[in-house]
């Protein structure tokens, strides 16, 4: 009974009418420019409103593979809200990475209302857009964006956590673009569900070495459906050879 009178208190003081509304719960109880607490209090939003987060167990398998790699250029396809620009911001802040003056992360979400979310968000944990940017549109057609904004090196690292059909093709849209050579790091969330079998079959035939990291599909449907059952997933990761 105490949990749900907890729940029905959180949905009427918190409600989740639109995408900016995690702004207001995050400023109410993290600590601004403490990207920890701002994760933290994200989780807890989301645990009453789940919903495509990359969550703690996979936020720590991407932080673990920016502590290994240390990179300096950095793409993101898919930052919805921010959450894994911020994991990744802070962990290029506790390995030094951020110190480098040629640190970039250029993130990429086709919705506007996600990315205004992102933006208030990162730099409520911290991080100004001399060393993270956030622009709007589909993965693909912002590559000459990317390219642009990163002059035209190639990424360190990849990650990816948009569109699963879309994957692959943005994969070599990359590729074809010079983002991508030998040594860059490639990360992809939900890999295995919903999904992404041509993709890893991509990775497996043309140059790249490939390790699945498994993980829990992070949408939790059974806050409000009880007939879901958890779903086994896996984020990829891969070394262009």
């Amino acid at each position: 009974m105490k949990h749900n009178e907890q729940a029905s208190n959180f949905y009427q003081d918190w409600p989740n009418a639109q995408p900016s509304d995690i702004i207001r719960y995050v400023e109410a109880n993290a600590t601004r420019g403490n990207p920890k607490s701002v994760l933290k209090a994200m989780d807890e939003f989301w645990s009453f409103y789940p919903t495509y987060n990359l969550g703690k167990i996979k936020q720590q398998i991407l932080r673990d593979v920016e502590a290994e790699c240390k990179p300096i250029k950095l793409i993101e396809f898919g930052t919805f809200l921010g959450y894994s620009a911020i994991a990744t911001m802070d962990e290029s802040k506790e390995n030094g990475t951020l110190e480098d003056p040629e640190f970039l992360l250029v993130c990429v979400e086709a919705e506007p209302l996600h990315a205004e979310v992102a933006v208030a968000l990162l730099e409520y944990a911290g991080f100004d857009e001399s060393k993270v940017k956030v622009i709007t549109g589909s993965a693909n057609a912002s590559i000459p964006e990317v390219k642009r904004l990163l002059k035209g090196q190639v990424a360190d690292q990849v990650f990816m956590d948009h569109c699963k059909p879309c994957l692959k093709p943005d994969l070599v849209s990359l590729e074809e673009a010079g983002m991508i050579q030998k040594g860059t790091v490639v990360v992809a969330d939900n890999v295995i569900y919903p999904g992404a079998p041509d993709f890893l079959a991509y990775l497996d035939t043309n140059g790249y070495t490939t390790e699945l990291k498994e993980a829990p599909f992070e949408y939790d449907r059974s806050v409000w459906d009880k007939s879901w059952t958890k779903k086994d997933d896996a984020v990829s990761v891969s070394v262009k050879l």
